[in-house]
């Protein structure tokens, strides 16, 4: 059996956090956390047909509705896996078969993850904060589901509520269980590990611009104006069209990237990027639609805040240009 229980501690206005819980999902999300975000966030959790994908890929990471601080954990059932995904001022306290660990960000950006087996207890929530024995105190209170506020988020596996005192007729047990959900590799540090998100962006994903502009790492943005070949020695197909194409060639160590991994099309409609039949795949996060890989030959249209993982740490964004 397992359970969410949070502390009802009252805190300063402005520094409680937010707390989610789902049968699947516990989540603490910082004082900066608006509350059309955690609807948004709470639609999701409790979608059974959407993954930690599609709801780390809903929390806002730019602009003014952006959520610097959060813990998310996918539970799952027992001896499976249990997903930490954190960033900024977020951590987990985690017990790993008794033995006591903290996960944080550790500067990563847009955020970090871990995957750790045995799992039998955590606590989510700020830095700050004295991680304990994570096991719930008498003035704990239980959160089967639903969003909070306070000052941190616990869940654990062996945790057995003691009964209410019994009416004349027993009420009918509430039964518990701990489902699994879709076990997710590197999120943050490499997208291609992720799996596919097959379902509909959530309907209060933000309509996209039109995209005519791109970005390789750090490099000086450049306008989509012609079709565009991206890979480590990038040749162009026969030229059938008034413009000529454009070569952009990336560095690949490892090769990851093939030779011609990728193009992006300029179409009255938007930009298309087409993998075209790469070796090792194309990555792609869309703002408010998750995570997908590519099949060899797949075509995708893209919008702007679209970023595009082609391995070797190659990552393209997508720009309006402006």
């Amino acid at each position: 059996m397992a359970s969410a229980f949070y502390s009802p501690e009252s805190l300063a206005p402005g520094e409680e956090w937010r707390l989610l819980a789902t049968d699947r999902f516990v989540a603490a999300f910082g004082p900066d956390t608006g509350m059309h975000t955690m609807a948004t966030l709470w639609r999701i959790a409790a979608e059974p047909s959407l993954g930690l994908d599609a709801l780390v890929a809903a929390v806002p990471t730019r602009g003014p509705e952006a959520v610097q601080s959060f813990a998310i954990a996918a539970v799952a059932g027992a001896g499976r896996s249990t997903v930490f995904v954190v960033r900024g001022g977020g951590c987990a306290d985690v017990s790993v078969a008794g033995r006591m660990r903290r996960v944080d960000a550790r500067g990563a950006v847009p955020w970090y993850v871990a995957e750790l087996n045995e799992v039998d207890r955590f606590a989510l929530g700020p830095l700050e904060r004295s991680s304990g024995d994570l096991r719930p105190a008498d003035a704990d209170l239980p959160l089967d589901g639903g969003v909070v506020f306070g000052p941190w988020l616990g869940w654990a596996r062996d945790v057995v509520a003691s009964p209410p005192p019994r009416p004349p007729v027993p009420p009918a047990p509430v039964e518990q269980s701990a489902y699994d959900t879709n076990v997710l590799g590197d999120l943050g540090r490499r997208a291609a590990s992720l799996t596919r998100h097959r379902t509909e962006p959530p309907a209060t994903a933000p309509t996209p611009q039109t995209a005519t502009a791109f970005r390789v790492g750090d490099r000086a943005p450049e306008r989509v104006d012609a079709p565009v070949y991206v890979g480590r020695q990038p040749r162009s197909p026969r030229v059938t069209g008034p413009m000529l194409p454009r070569l952009v060639r990336v560095d690949s160590p490892s090769r990851e990237v093939s030779a011609t991994h990728i193009e992006l099309r300029p179409t009255p409609h938007g930009l298309v990027l087409t993998d075209l039949q790469s070796t090792n795949g194309t990555v792609v996060r869309q703002p408010g639609s998750g995570v997908r890989r590519l099949e060899s030959g797949e075509s995708l249209p893209v919008a702007p805040g679209t970023l595009i993982d082609i391995g070797d740490g190659n990552v393209i964004e997508i720009l309006a240009y402006r």
